[in-house]
């Protein structure tokens, strides 16, 4: 038997995966509380009983999502050494079409962070803790002297290629291997060539 407390989480969790769908699909600024009712599939009023208003929501939302998205990039890196780390960067990249929902909703998240303040303090944290890891590896792998700039440089690199590929779809055929390589202290090897491409393709992301 399902408890008050478990079908309160399941429609808190209704409403932000829906929330991250209309922000993808409308903009952040056109999604109001009677949209992501219907689209959670539930009464307007739940909105404002589990949060404060629709920006709540939303900025919880986002934060989940780059919270789940930023975690799943850097535990591929992290359990690597070397090459290999920035091989499972490059295919997490890749994962990334430019069109599909997560792309598009942090790239609406990240303008939102501009105008709402505990927005934009909570990316930052853990966008701050993310380069405090990066840090701590490129340590360990002892491949650069300025290990917290190059953390920034490189995570920059993994933003950057993501985001604009909403604007220019042709740059999946850019072969980013060797900058990231190179931005990370490490050296270029052949088996390489190619990652941000073909290889990205067989774990390209689709929306249902």
């Amino acid at each position: 038997m399902v408890t008050a407390a478990e079908q309160g989480q399941e429609t808190r969790a209704k409403l932000m995966a829906a929330a991250v769908e209309l922000i993808a699909e409308q903009g952040w600024g056109a999604v109001t509380t009677r949209m992501v009712a219907e689209r959670a599939g539930v009464r307007p009023g739940l909105v404002h009983y589990h949060f404060p208003s629709v920006t709540d929501l939303l900025v919880d939302a986002s934060l989940q999502l780059a919270r789940t998205e930023y975690d799943a990039v850097m535990a591929g890196v992290l359990a690597a050494s070397g090459p290999a780390a920035m091989t499972q960067m490059l295919i997490a990249i890749g994962s990334y079409t430019g069109t599909d929902t997560a792309t598009v909703a942090m790239s609406e998240m990240m303008l939102a962070a501009t105008r709402h303040e505990r927005l934009r303090i909570e990316l930052g944290r853990f966008v701050a803790e993310a380069r405090a890891a990066m840090t701590a590896w490129l340590r360990e792998q002892g491949s650069t002297v300025d290990p917290e700039a190059t953390a920034a440089v490189v995570l920059a690199l993994v933003d950057g290629p993501i985001l604009h590929r909403i604007i220019d779809p042709t740059l999946r055929a850019v072969n980013v291997t060797g900058p990231l390589l190179r931005a990370a202290g490490l050296t270029e090897i052949p088996d390489s060539e190619g990652i941000s491409g073909d290889r990205t393709d067989e774990c390209e992301r689709t929306d249902d």
